[in-house]
């Protein structure tokens, strides 16, 4: 059985890392451009969010490792949608009412 069967896309990606912060803004200005979000604390410890991933992980790290001039430790979290509701109230009642999307 391959492991593919039954495992569902990633929705989103979360890295957390900490930099040269000599390189701050070369890696935040291209993570920025690729169009994920980027928090910076103390010009060094990032955290990154790429939501519906396009590109391969591996290719998007070692771009950001040459503009830091050094490889760092990448903390990666992947998350999946396992459902999604929209919660409204209904214009009668009190109790919200739950809609698939």
């Amino acid at each position: 059985m391959s492991q593919d069967q039954g495992a569902s896309s990633i929705d989103l990606i979360r890295w957390t890392f900490n930099i040269n912060s000599d390189h701050r803004a070369e890696i935040e200005g291209h993570l920025s451009d690729l169009g994920f979000d980027v928090f910076v604390q103390d010009d060094s410890i990032f955290t990154v969010t790429w939501e519906e991933p396009d590109r391969e992980v591996d290719e998007v790290i070692e771009e950001i490792w040459a503009l830091n001039g050094e490889a760092f430790e990448v903390t990666q979290e992947e998350f999946h949608r396992l459902g999604m509701h929209t919660l409204t109230q209904a214009e009668d009642e009190g109790e919200p009412t739950q809609e698939a999307a």
